[in-house]
């Protein structure tokens, strides 16, 4: 869930505030990525090549090394 309608959600409850007092930008960002990387590995899993394609669009937009994260994603880490 994006830590934005998490937010939006909470605005008004103390944990909201907390919330938002304590995120930094890196923090949001980070969170973005790990959203990122769930939703490509449901596109792979649905076999949906058009939104993989837009993910991939939009991690390049956001930094393009995150390209080969993704590209390595779902391969079996190495013993």
């Amino acid at each position: 869930m994006s830590p934005f309608i998490f937010d939006a959600d909470l605005a008004t409850t103390e944990l909201g505030t907390l919330r938002r007092r304590s995120m930094t930008v890196s923090d949001a960002n980070d969170d973005h990525i790990v959203g990122l990387f769930a939703e490509y590995r449901d596109a792979l899993a649905a076999d949906d090549s058009g939104l993989v394609n837009l993910i991939r669009d939009h991690a390049y937009a956001i930094d393009p090394s995150l390209l080969a994260e993704l590209d390595g994603f779902d391969y079996p880490a190495a013993a």
